[in-house]
């Protein structure tokens, strides 16, 4: 093996070791210590071309209808709409027990929750779309101070330092399906919801207020789905302190860039506002943005749109 040609392999195999050695290290170091994604800031106000179209013609037909009718429509939205601060303050003081927020994955959501919405109501247990084990590492990481860490593509970071901020004694529970729940249902329709169901129960505590963050699916009040699980397996008295809301840029979604653009039109101005409970918009709204009726309005109790985040 003291040979020139066994050196030369030998030097040629220690080589590829190496080589596999620092992409093994280069890929974890990756994996741990992911950077924030870096954006662009636009400006736009049209982002949703197509749905660009319908809020154009919402306008116009508003227009078109006779003066008092327009009056009611507007002093409608001007009441059902409103401001942010206000509505997080109410909620705060509210007596809801369980609050169901959708949201997107998206680094502009968790910024607005964690300068916002998690910085004016408290919670005493938080619920994330997150198995146990990766709670735990979540939190070691934010214990260690780490800035940024992604759960879902967007960092929580932020989010659970404020929780923790207002309310040191906060509960953070992972109530994500686990690889056994997954395997012991296999096949079986709607799983993953009754997973999350049952891990939200073994987590609530009688009498706290507990606030679930997962994705928009989930929270809609619609058959099968997470929140529609919840409403038929609570007693009565606590339905009655039972929420679900969608949380929403004014971008994210075309048909509500349509909805926020026909109120900029029509004198109806707001920055972060909310719609506390949708079933009371004036009739023609639902008739104008038929898929954010359908999408959003029909689905979820309360509406939380903000803006330029």
């Amino acid at each position: 093996m003291d040979s020139p040609l066994a050196r030369v392999i030998l030097t040629v195999l220690g080589g590829y070791v190496l080589i596999l050695v620092f992409m093994i290290v280069y890929d974890w170091i990756k994996e741990e210590y992911p950077r924030p994604p870096t954006r662009s800031p636009s400006t736009e106000r049209v982002r949703h071309p197509f749905h660009h179209l319908q809020a154009v013609d919402a306008v116009q037909r508003f227009s078109s209808l006779p003066r008092p009718e327009r009056d009611a429509i507007k002093e409608n939205l001007e009441s059902s709409l409103i401001p942010m601060q206000q509505w997080l303050t109410d909620i705060d003081q509210s007596d809801y027990q369980i609050m169901c927020i959708g949201e997107y994955h998206e680094e502009s959501t968790r910024q607005f929750l964690a300068e916002e919405f998690f910085a004016t109501v408290s919670a005493d247990v938080l619920l994330m779309e997150a198995t146990p084990k990766e709670l735990q590492k979540l939190l070691k990481r934010m214990n260690a101070g780490r800035p940024y860490f992604p759960l879902l593509d967007a960092d929580i970071m932020n989010v659970f330092r404020t929780v923790r901020a207002i309310n040191p004694d906060i509960k953070i529970c992972g109530i994500e399906e686990t690889d056994s729940q997954q395997k012991q249902q296999r096949g079986i329709s709607g799983s993953r919801e009754k997973s999350l169901a049952r891990n939200f129960w073994d987590a609530f505590q009688p009498g706290m207020r507990h606030i679930i963050l997962l994705g928009a699916l989930h929270c809609r009040n619609e058959p099968n789905w997470l929140f529609d699980n919840l409403c038929a397996q609570a007693p009565y008295p606590l339905t009655e302190r039972m929420l679900n809301a969608q949380v929403l840029g004014e971008h994210q979604d075309g048909a509500l860039e349509a909805f926020v653009f026909f109120l900029d039109e029509i004198g109806v101005e707001r920055q972060h506002f909310v719609i506390p409970d949708t079933s009371n918009l004036h009739p023609r709204i639902y008739v104008l943005f038929q898929l954010l009726s359908r999408q959003t309005l029909e689905k979820y109790r309360a509406l939380i749109v903000f803006r330029k985040f």
